[in-house]
């Protein structure tokens, strides 16, 4: 099991995600591709911002492949599925947003790392983001 650091950082990273992360960029990011929100006043500025974000959160939490290191945990589960959203043509495609090279990473290794049932699964999403391609 995981020593108490462990479970540390990764409620660490949970409480990133929804208190930094998802709230603040992702909000900015993806929301208005998907057409859940509206795109923010200035999205060149949002994408900056979202960039720097995970920036840090990868010096931070990304010392291993995954947040807990060389296998998922629940964090991973949690801020990989969403970085591996905003890894979809259509987010770039719609607001000009790309994540970081380290974040591409991780969205890539992430998804490898799923089950077969797991990525079948995000297939569903992938095919809603495909949509907005057109």
């Amino acid at each position: 099991g995981l020593d108490i650091k462990e479970q540390s950082n990764t409620d660490w990273a949970l409480d990133w995600a929804a208190t930094t992360f998802l709230s603040k960029h992702y909000a900015n990011t993806w929301y208005p591709v998907a057409g859940f929100g509206a795109a923010p006043a200035n999205q060149e500025d949002a994408n900056k911002a979202c960039v720097e974000s995970l920036e840090v959160f990868a010096k931070k939490f990304l010392a291993g492949k995954f947040i807990g290191g060389n296998t998922l945990n629940i964090a991973d589960y949690k801020i990989g599925s969403a970085v591996w959203y905003l890894e979809h043509p259509a987010i770039e495609k719609n607001s000009k947003y790309k994540n970081p090279q380290r974040i591409s990473q991780y969205a890539k290794d992430f998804y490898a790392a799923l089950s077969p049932e797991s990525q079948k699964f995000l297939e569903g999403p992938k095919g809603f983001l495909d949509t907005k391609l057109k």
